[in-house]
């Protein structure tokens, strides 16, 4: 379209809009206000689903553990006192390594706050806890009892197939510092894709859209843990996906390499997997970062640091043979070489932020190897200042 026949008419359509704002005594033009009765039937008709999901969820949750009574009590605890006792013991060593991080941060490592939160930054909503966020928080309570009672559970008794170590003298390097990569990187490769589905409109108003209530996470356990159950499920998931991942990863792909190397003496019938990838110690170690990751990432504090990769050219150097090797993979080599570029575990609080600032940006935790690839990678963004803020406000009516 000819952009000489645009002009005249955006000139008149700003006069128009200036003379209007002069005859009204200077005030600003309203913005025509939405239908409402649209808007109401949209809202109702979601808390009719919402109620529908809940409600469907309760009585599944409900027959799963009357069919499934050892699940709140893998240990087979005798009575209900120690299993209350034991309850109260993990809810007060919660709150405890909560404050415990927050002490580290701010007095040890001596991290600032993110910018949006220091002195002079534009004022920022914080939302308080409303009787659903309680009752979200009551119920992923008993579902973190039940999940660390189940770990413990599956470590003491030796994991998949009794194979996990637990021995001091038998600590490897390949069952402590390489599981541990293999944890948190399996879990975000999961994590990451599923926390974009809650992001679908279609799924995000009845189970995501409570989190996302604080756009500025600041009170730690509380911001993290608040939190629809269905999500706080998910999370639980990704957790156990990582420990299996690491535990069976390495032995089965060592078993395959000896089943495939042996082939005339063995065939690929014999083939099974393996456990024992990981220490028990790892996955304690594991637990205790992520939990205080995830804290983490629902504070005010500007915390980060990164590990360098095959990509890195501090490992490497600029002649990076390994990288040239990936990018030579077929069809997904040069989306590879994107994202191992760099620093493979890229943590920083300031991403998550983002996340709850700009929903639709860093939905993975620590390695942003899932953004990196779909393009939804977005870096932090400080505060607007004032001024800018008011002179962007007023571009709007010129």
């Amino acid at each position: 379209m000819c952009t000489s026949s645009i002009e005249p008419k955006l000139r008149s359509e700003a006069l128009s809009s200036r003379e209007s704002t002069s005859t009204n005594g200077g005030k600003r033009p309203q913005k025509p206000h939405p239908n409402t009765s649209r808007t109401s039937w949209r809202l109702r008709k979601q808390r009719i689903l919402s109620l529908l999901l809940d409600s469907a969820t309760a009585i599944f949750v409900a027959q799963f553990i009357y069919n499934n009574p050892s699940y709140l009590n893998p240990w087979q605890i005798p009575n209900s006192q120690l299993w209350i006792l034991g309850f109260v013991l993990i809810r007060c060593a919660i709150a405890f390594y909560d404050h415990l991080v927050v002490f580290l941060i701010e007095k040890f490592f001596r991290c600032q706050v993110l910018p949006t939160r220091q002195p002079g930054a534009p004022p920022v909503r914080y939302v308080k806890l409303d009787m659903r966020s309680v009752i979200y928080l009551s119920i992923n309570s008993f579902n973190e009892y039940a999940f660390v009672m189940r770990l413990t559970h599956y470590l003491w008794n030796g994991g998949y197939r009794t194979q996990l170590p637990s021995e001091l003298s038998q600590l490897t390097l390949g069952n402590t510092i390489v599981a541990i990569g293999i944890m948190f990187v399996s879990m975000d490769l999961l994590y990451a894709p599923l926390h974009h589905l809650l992001h679908l409109p279609s799924l995000y108003p009845f189970i995501h859209k409570h989190h996302h209530r604080q756009h500025f996470p600041v009170r730690g356990y509380l911001d993290a843990g608040n939190e629809h159950p269905i999500e706080h499920m998910i999370g639980v998931v990704c957790t156990w996906f990582a420990v299996c991942s690491a535990e069976m990863l390495l032995p089965t792909l060592s078993m395959l390499w000896e089943v495939v190397k042996n082939d005339g003496e063995s065939s690929l019938a014999d083939f099974n997997f393996q456990g024992g990838g990981v220490h028990a110690i790892t996955v304690f170690v594991f637990f205790q970062v992520h939990a205080a990751l995830a804290m983490m990432n629902h504070s005010p504090f500007d915390a980060s640091f990164s590990l360098p990769f095959v990509g890195s050219t501090l490992l490497f150097g600029n002649d990076n043979v390994v990288l040239r090797i990936v990018e030579q993979v077929p069809f997904v080599g040069m989306g590879l070489g994107r994202v191992l570029t760099g620093r493979w575990f890229n943590y920083s609080v300031g991403h998550h932020e983002m996340h709850h600032r700009k929903f639709n940006y860093n939905y993975a935790q620590y390695c942003m190897f899932y953004d990196l690839w779909m393009g939804t990678f977005l870096e932090y963004e400080g505060p607007i200042c004032a001024a800018e803020l008011e002179a962007r406000k007023n571009s709007k009516y010129k």
